[in-house]
């Protein structure tokens, strides 16, 4: 299946885009962990786990199955035909390596998390105390300690994760975590990257 883009992917989901716009507006008034939050969990954190992820993958340590889409998009109005791999959910030589994979990768982020709002709280310490200031700092600080709540949920549900067993083209299997609540999966990596 041939998918286009004519513009960045973000643009297309309009919750993200409301959290970045509203995170944006929020920093000229003083509450700049919003902006944080987005840049650290929403774009460097996927890339650092994508690098380590990787260069697991190129030691034989984690597998995941090769996943490429094809896509059209446009480069000063010319088309371009590529290939993109997707981030598949990894694959750990036995269930106990993906559980300290993803506590850690959970913990991690709990951290980030958890900087950010002490950030927050520390901006609404230091902002003059008016309407704006306390309507921003709810703004703000809901959805972080959603996101912390969240995390924190799938810190404790570690211990319920599920396994499915992959097949190596050379006969090993290889071991992927999942998240299954009301009979639904969930794959771990998805809740590891996710916002919130």
């Amino acid at each position: 299946m041939m998918e286009y883009q004519t513009s960045a992917l973000w643009f297309y989901k309009p919750l993200p885009l409301l959290a970045v716009v509203l995170s944006f507006a929020l920093s000229f008034i003083g509450f700049s962990a919003g902006l944080g939050y987005m840049l650290l969990i929403g774009l460097f954190w996927p890339v650092l786990i994508a690098l380590y992820l990787h260069r697991q993958k190129e030691s034989m340590k984690v597998w995941s199955p090769q996943e490429n889409s094809e896509w059209l998009v446009y480069v000063n109005a010319i088309p371009v035909r590529e290939q993109r791999s997707l981030l598949t959910n990894p694959g750990f030589s036995s269930p106990a390596k993906a559980r300290r994979f993803f506590l850690t990768g959970f913990l991690l982020k709990l951290i980030l998390q958890a900087g950010c709002v002490v950030l927050a709280v520390w901006q609404f310490i230091a902002a003059p105390l008016d309407l704006y200031s306390v309507a921003g700092s709810l703004v703000l600080l809901i959805p972080l300690a959603a996101a912390i709540l969240r995390t924190g949920q799938r810190l404790f549900a570690l211990n319920e994760l599920q396994f499915a067993g992959i097949p190596h083209p050379d006969g090993q299997i290889w071991h992927q975590a999942q998240f299954v609540r009301s009979g639904e999966t969930l794959p771990a990596l998805k809740s590891l990257l996710s916002l919130i």
